[in-house]
């Protein structure tokens, strides 16, 4: 059983409960992918993709942050000291390996094309898991769902926006989506992985459906989308490539290993438990 223990002493939650795994591989898609965002607030290549991103970075932090209060506790309360440094401890004191997101959500953002083609597929396997979620017999988690479900549509239409827009310019624009795709579609295979105690929260109903159903659900969503742009080969990529493999099982590249995670936490680690 793992323990977090804050610098105040309080004990965070054991994280090794099927349902505190649910809400890590929540929560850590949705804090590690926020932070991969945030690298174009200043940079993106025109000013509404600038204000997007930094919109996309700052709404997967605080949906990150949602989903681990609701391992601490059922009521979400943000002015919670006890809370607060519980929350923290859990999103910015664990090890590398301890992290559940999906190795997708941590690679660097290296141009605007895989960026752009990392928000439009994540973003939908995000919303089509915050739907199935709505249905879950834990009602915190359930509420939680439908809150983030209304926001998670304004990311969908920036995604579709973009989507359509570089997949109609043909060209250079066209191509260099289509590259990028190829590769998120096959290392997004990765987000439906199964986690350690899935089986359990599937039983329970906090999980109505495995994630395997759950990526049946998404090739069905997006496949109208796909389809009417000429990119429908793409959804038939079913397997993970093995570098994008074990996310789910706390096995990370370098590029979260040596580069996010260092950055992510360094502040918190310099004094752990402080407050700001």
């Amino acid at each position: 059983m793992t323990t977090v223990r804050a610098a105040t002493g309080l004990a965070v939650p054991a994280l090794d409960s099927p349902r505190a795994q649910l809400l890590l591989v929540l929560g850590d898609d949705d804090l590690v992918n926020g932070h991969r965002a945030s690298h174009w607030t200043g940079v993106a290549p025109a000013i509404e993709l600038d204000l997007a991103f930094a919109t996309i970075a700052q709404d997967g932090v605080n949906h990150a942050d949602l989903w681990y209060q609701l391992i601490v506790t059922d009521e979400l309360s943000s002015d919670d000291d006890h809370v607060r440094v519980a929350v923290d401890a859990i999103g910015l004191g664990r090890q590398p390996d301890r992290y559940r997101h999906a190795i997708l959500c941590e690679r660097p953002p290296r141009d605007i094309a895989f960026s752009l083609a990392r928000h439009i597929v994540v973003d939908h396997v995000v919303a089509v898991r915050l739907s199935v979620l709505q249905g879950s017999s834990d009602p915190a988690i359930a509420g939680l769902a439908t809150k983030l479900a209304w926001e998670q549509r304004y990311h969908l239409q920036h995604a579709d926006h973009w989507l359509a827009r570089l997949a109609g310019a043909g060209g250079e624009h066209r191509r260099r989506l289509e590259d990028a795709l190829a590769v998120v579609v096959a290392e997004a295979q990765g987000l439906f992985e199964p986690f350690d105690g899935e089986e359990e929260v599937v039983a329970d109903g906090l999980l109505p459906v495995d994630h395997r159903e759950i990526r049946a659900r998404w090739v069905e969503a997006m496949t109208p989308v796909f389809d009417g742009l000429g990119l429908a080969d793409l959804l038939a990529i079913d397997t993970v490539p093995d570098e994008a493999s074990g996310g789910r099982c706390g096995r990370h590249s370098p590029d979260f290993t040596d580069d996010l995670w260092p950055e992510m936490t360094a502040l918190y680690r310099s004094d752990p438990g402080a407050s700001w």
